[in-house]
């Protein structure tokens, strides 16, 4: 008898109901890939699970998961996996343009790229310690996506720590099931990245790192704000670290340059004097209008952002608006010029279209940043500037066994590393 396999060993895959025949499992062979999720009615007669057991793989019914929207998802159960479903396919916005497909942007200007990552990193504090599952697939009538698309989809959910159940959608499904050479090309590219993140494991349990600070419920009244400038924020590459005030006040609050407490309701006494102490000790305190009576500033500070009053408020300061807020997109970019790219521990240059992930290993033995572009076209010319000093890093893409060392050159007073193009994807381990 096969030995149980722990749900945080786990790399799933939705068997496409187009296949009904079990020797397509000859595609798995060799890859990471060991846990099917069969509907019933795409194996009415359980051949496929049948020989899916024989081949040591553990097989579950997609049901069994409980996959729900992140608003609807039970976080006290007791089951080792949160499923998560209602989520976006990876991928930058597209829209033609004088007869040219052109990417998408918003009112500043970037790219407007869909990510799943705010939300795996919202779960991850809500159920800490289990594995976070992504329930997605390409849309139905999109063109099949190509290796660096399926590319994009791993990484996007593994650089946030959670893991894709891997779905295809029935068009490359078909192509795969037929031999078809793109197909193929694609299966192949993307078993390449799972078998990537499978070796580099140990990085889902990093701890998300950033300057600021956004608390808030995530529920109820602060159900939409909230959570929509955490992915407002993540799509400006405003590093942040979640603090769920539902959680408890013990949250650390370490390197933290600025708070930004979403909610209009007041905080618990408890809250309210880890805010007071933050802000008096040197850090930012932002918060809405209706509360800047509960932080009172002292003298006026030059505000960089138009629409909000900035006081001295004891070795730090306090910023409120002069109006309520009403919408994300404006907050998480007011945020971003109150907090400042200065106070960021990493810039990165050149890179429009990729998304960061910084993060801090247990302990604090390395910091790692993750680079997740988006467009499929590479990324050449991309630097990276670092706060903290380091002799060298590491550079490490899916498509290669081993890493790049790089070394840091001075520039303008500040270390910066030159990139190597890449594909899809790269990480950069930095040493301390």
């Amino acid at each position: 008898m096969t030995p149980e396999i722990p749900s945080d060993k786990l790399s799933p895959f939705r068997w496409p109901s187009v296949w009904k025949d079990p020797t397509l499992l000859r595609l798995l062979e060799g890859g990471p890939i060991n846990c099917l999720m069969i509907d019933e009615s795409a194996d009415s007669n359980g051949t496929v699970a049948e020989a899916a057991r024989k081949a040591g793989l553990v097989v579950r019914q997609p049901s069994s998961l409980g996959a729900a929207p992140l608003a609807e998802v039970n976080w006290r159960s007791p089951a080792p996996v949160v499923a998560l479903s209602g989520l976006v396919w990876p991928s930058i916005k597209v829209a033609p343009q004088d007869g040219n497909v052109q990417a998408a942007a918003g009112p500043t200007g970037a790219p407007w790229i869909d990510s799943n990552c705010w939300v795996v990193r919202l779960a991850r504090v809500r159920a800490p310690g289990k594995s976070i599952w992504l329930e997605f697939a390409p849309p139905a009538d999109a063109v099949p996506p190509n290796a660096a698309a399926l590319s994009v989809a791993v990484a996007d959910s593994s650089a946030a720590g959670a893991r894709w159940i891997v779905s295809l959608g029935e068009k490359l499904s078909q192509g795969l099931a037929g031999g078809n050479t793109d197909a193929v090309k694609a299966w192949r590219g993307m078993l390449t990245t799972l078998r990537f993140f499978e070796r580099h494991r140990e990085w889902g349990a990093y701890e998300p790192w950033g300057s600021l600070g956004v608390l808030s419920t995530f529920a109820g009244d602060g159900d939409f704000m909230g959570k929509e400038v955490l992915n407002l924020a993540a799509r400006r590459n405003l590093l942040y670290r979640i603090l769920d005030r539902s959680a408890g006040s013990g949250q650390s609050l370490e390197r933290l340059k600025a708070l930004l407490y979403v909610d209009d309701e007041r905080p618990s006494p408890e809250w309210k004097a880890r805010l007071t102490a933050f802000g008096r000790g040197g850090g930012l305190l932002i918060v809405p209008r209706v509360l800047a009576v509960e932080f009172p500033g002292e003298k006026p500070l030059r505000c960089p952002v138009v629409g909000y009053e900035l006081l001295a408020f004891g070795k730090g300061s306090v910023a409120s608006p002069t109006r309520d807020w009403d919408d994300p997109f404006f907050l998480a970019a007011d945020v971003h010029n109150l907090v400042s790219r200065r106070n960021d521990p990493v810039v990165l240059f050149n890179a429009r279209s990729l998304w960061e992930h910084y993060s801090v290993a247990p302990g604090g033995r390395s910091e790692l940043l993750q680079l997740v572009g988006f467009t499929g076209r590479g990324s050449d010319s991309v630097s990276v500037a670092v706060v903290r000093p380091s002799a060298s890093a590491a550079m490490y893409v899916p498509e290669q066994e081993a890493p790049t060392i790089l070394k840091p050159e001075k520039v303008d007073g500040r270390l910066e590393y030159h990139l190597p193009s890449f594909s899809s994807y790269a990480a950069l381990e930095f040493k301390s």
